[in-house]
């Protein structure tokens, strides 16, 4: 019988040879850093703003970083708390998908993390007892921040090759979508023209046969929304950005939305914040989060849509009091196929995003005032008039 795998946190520790002498080397140095925390958080994230490009990965402007600098001050606790066992991992790894998440590039997380090392390394030898309990303690710190840094490096991993197999996925879906399209394109052709032809013959039909006709028509239009759907999804369309008003955007959302049978609110903030996307792409987006809304919240439901400004982003949510999102498909949310409608064929929330990121935004399941499913849009704020972030 094979030994049982060892857990990739395990290998860790024993390649950077992290052991119970080192863990208690740190539970002694914990009280004597807890006193420096703060100084520490405030100069680690002074250093990644300094430099434009890390500060732009941070969208929810100084709220987020807030948060952030409790965060790290936990993180540092935790640090020197322990214990350095697989629950730990998966905090520490949570972590590091927050930074992938926000598209925090590498080498500012490699800067930071040198940054947090020189603080400890002073604080130790300068409180150390003895300079041989200086060294060990330099040893058990030196071990649990490369242990950091390897978590840290394997979720960055864990997310390229999650992209590598979303483009190898959307290649292949694509190749078989632009087939499908093109050879459905052709009878749908014939039965609209065939349509239009019984309608010219007939004249004023009777209205049984007029209603009949209407509903070819209505699915012909429905099967060609899916078709355009399916090819907006997979080709490479530029976005053409250019200013545009929140309240301006949801507004023309509201017109292109087919009728909502649930109470829709709209609340935007003043003053009114200003977005750089393409209008067409960041209304889709709007329409598709909306009449997703719409249904799951049904006649006697409500949807509110909201837009705000939180630093350099123009932030809108989409909140329904539906049932919510089916938790085993979560992680697959965005992908194409997946949904939880039953007729639904699961292209909206993959194109939502396919439009975000053309734009330079991101789309996210969230929380909101009501019950049930909560989506984020997140697209580039125009801070003052003419300059985008």
């Amino acid at each position: 019988m094979a030994p049982p795998e060892e857990h990739l946190f395990e290998e860790i520790k024993r390649y950077v040879g992290f052991s119970a002498i080192d863990e208690a080397h740190l539970r002694r140095v914990g009280p004597r850093i807890a006193p420096h925390a703060r100084e520490i958080t405030e100069d680690f994230y002074r250093r990644i703003l300094d430099h434009p490009n890390a500060r732009s990965a941070f969208t929810g402007g100084d709220a987020q970083v807030e948060s952030l600098k409790c965060t790290l001050v936990v993180w540092m606790r935790e640090l020197f708390d322990g214990p350095w066992d697989l629950a730990y991992y998966e905090r520490r790894a949570r972590i590091g998908r927050r930074h992938v998440a926000i598209d925090l590039p590498q080498q500012y997380m490699f800067t930071a993390m040198s940054v947090i090392r020189s603080h400890l390394v002073r604080i130790v030898l300068d409180t150390a007892a003895t300079p041989d309990e200086a060294h060990g303690e330099l040893f058990a710190v030196d071990r649990v921040l490369d242990l950091e840094l390897a978590v840290m490096l394997h979720t960055y991993r864990e997310n390229s090759l999650a992209r590598l197999q979303r483009s190898e996925r959307l290649a292949t879906f694509g190749q078989f979508a632009a087939s499908i399209a093109h050879e459905l394109r052709n009878p749908l052709g014939v039965i609209e023209s065939s349509s239009f032809l019984l309608r010219k013959r007939l004249g004023a039909p009777a209205e049984p046969v007029a209603r009949h006709l209407d509903k070819i028509d209505a699915q012909v239009q429905v099967s060609n929304r899916i078709i355009t759907s399916l090819l907006d999804l997979v080709r490479e369309r530029p976005s053409v950005p250019r200013d545009i008003s929140a309240r301006e955007l949801v507004a023309s959302a509201q017109d292109t939305l087919p009728p909502c049978a649930a109470t829709l609110r709209v609340e935007i903030a003043d003053p009114t914040p200003v977005l750089r996307a393409d209008p067409d792409q960041a209304r889709q987006i709007l329409v598709n989060l909306m009449s997703n809304a719409c249904d799951a919240a049904g006649a006697e439901g409500s949807v509110v849509v909201s837009a705000r400004a939180d630093g350099n982003a123009v932030v809108f949510l989409v909140n329904d009091s539906g049932p919510g999102v089916d938790p085993t498909i979560r992680k697959r949310l965005f992908e194409p196929l997946v949904t939880t409608k039953v007729r639904g064929i699961g292209l909206g929330l993959a194109l939502c995003r396919r439009l975000a990121e053309r734009n330079e935004g991101t789309i996210a399941l969230s929380t909101g005032p009501l019950s049930g499913a909560a989506f984020e849009v997140r697209l580039p704020a125009v801070t003052t008039r003419g300059e985008h972030t």
